[in-house]
């Protein structure tokens, strides 16, 4: 079973819409398996109109870096990572062969007007606000999963978390629909600031959050991490 949990009571009504969910699949991260993901997609299928499921583009490289792994190694390995996760959900709309779902990565949709501009905002505001800067910082971390993060780690992991975020800010833009609500089992780094107004760029009004958090009995083994 699936509890999904609004973020706000904004978020509550665009989930009540069911018009359009970005469901995000990490990769490298155990909680993520082929029973879980199949959970998840049987759940947004069946609730809602569309589904985009969102795995990690070619950024991931970065965050491998950040963790120690080898640049010349991080490429190849990032790129296996992301073609399993890409596979396992392949695997699992297969399985339940539903006409409104498909996968995509970031990387797929970086010549839309509407991405590359949101993207292009978080880069500046990254390079020119220093508050922003260090919830960044802040919010890499447990992604990269060291306590304490230098600075040349957190500027490989950032491109991970910049291009990540439009999907969290305006889907409907990018995607083009009605309005969506970004999917993952637990709210990720910023989005609760991101939410509450705290932060110098804002979801659009047709963009939500939900929490999809599995019941005891549907739960991987594997404990929920930030990871990738």
């Amino acid at each position: 079973m699936l509890q999904p949990l609004p973020l706000t009571p904004r978020c509550a009504q665009l989930l009540d819409r069911r018009e359009h969910a970005v469901i995000g699949v990490s990769a490298l991260n155990g909680y993520f398996t082929p029973r879980t993901i199949r959970h998840l997609l049987d759940w947004a299928t069946r609730t809602f109109a569309r589904v985009h499921v969102l795995v990690p583009g070619v950024e991931l490289a970065g965050t491998l870096v950040a963790r120690g792994c080898p640049a010349a190694k991080a490429g190849a390995k990032a790129r296996a990572a992301a073609n399993n996760t890409r596979n396992r959900v392949i695997r699992a709309l297969d399985a339940l062969d539903p006409p409104n779902a498909t996968v995509f990565d970031w990387n797929q949709v970086a010549s839309v007007p509407a991405y590359d501009g949101a993207r292009t905002r978080l880069e500046r505001l990254f390079a020119t606000d220093p508050v922003f800067r260090e919830h960044c910082v802040d919010a890499v971390r447990p992604i990269v999963g060291v306590p304490e993060l230098s600075r040349e780690q957190a500027e490989n992991a950032l491109p991970f978390l910049l291009a990540e975020l439009p999907f969290v800010i305006d889907t409907p833009s990018i995607l083009g629909t009605g309005s969506s609500v970004f999917c993952y089992p637990r709210p990720m780094p910023m989005v609760d600031l991101l939410y509450a107004g705290l932060l110098p760029v804002r979801p659009a009004p047709a963009q939500g959050f939900v929490s999809t958090a599995l019941t005891q009995a549907a739960r991987p083994a594997d404990h929920l991490s930030n990871t990738l």
